[in-house]
């Protein structure tokens, strides 16, 4: 089974308690729960993600393979 994620698991977390600078350990993790296919997204969240310009937007535009935001 994979869980899909929405838009404000990823900015409440960046603006919160696992700020990229601080807690990187955790975007790592996301990365890997994905590549084992327990987690992902959808590209409309991508598309809301990289509307700003901060270091997740950076961080989703730097994607080059439709991976994590490919579910469904």
């Amino acid at each position: 089974m994979q869980y899909l994620l929405d838009a404000n698991t990823f900015i409440q977390a960046k603006n919160q308690y696992y700020a990229m600078d601080i807690c990187p350990g955790y975007w790592d993790w996301l990365e890997r729960e994905n590549g084992l296919g327990r987690i992902g997204s959808i590209s409309e969240v991508a598309r809301e993600l990289k509307k700003q310009e901060d270091e997740l937007s950076s961080r989703v535009k730097g994607r080059n393979e439709p991976d994590f935001f490919s579910a469904c």
